[in-house]
């Protein structure tokens, strides 16, 4: 058995607009009636909630058996996304280059940092000879002044030669 509800009530009851229930009406999606005129004239047609809840649980999303694992989004929303996505990747690869540089002026770092070690080693290294030669030289002679005329003399002599 039918329950007819005007227009009004039909869309207070489920929340749809009355353009919109007026436009299935002209689609003849939904069986109509009217009391002394023609249904599809009528400004505020009966409408028979029990084929209006039919369309609207055909036209219904179907669930899925994966829909507790899914959402389902609008297109709208599905296009911002993949806009979204493409804008972080585009972030991504520019963080990838950045670190790329970054990677590579450590690589540098590193090779001169290596280089300072070896110099610093080297400069121990001398000193180790500069103490050990004024050792000698303070046993040998015994005093200072000496090693360090052997020192700045010696060394001059040497490089003009």
């Amino acid at each position: 058995m039918a329950n007819w509800l005007s227009t009004k009530s039909v869309a207070e009851k489920y929340g749809i607009p009355k353009e919109q229930i007026r436009e299935w009406i002209r689609l003849r999606y939904l069986t109509c009636s009217s009391i002394g005129t023609e249904p599809y004239e009528d400004n505020d047609p009966l409408i028979d909630t029990d084929e209006l809840d039919k369309a609207l649980e055909f036209n219904s999303l179907k669930s899925y058996p994966d829909d507790t694992m899914m959402e389902r989004v609008r297109k709208e929303h599905l296009n911002w996304l993949y806009q979204e996505k493409a804008r972080l990747e585009k972030i991504n690869d520019d963080l990838l280059e950045i670190n790329y540089h970054h990677t590579q002026r450590e690589v540098e770092l590193e090779e001169n940092f290596e280089k300072i070690m070896n110099y610093t080693n080297e400069i121990l290294a001398l000193h180790k000879k500069i103490m050990k030669d004024y050792e000698n030289m303070m046993l040998e002679k015994g005093g200072v002044w000496p090693f360090l005329c052997h020192l700045f003399v010696t060394k001059k002599k040497k490089s003009l030669i």
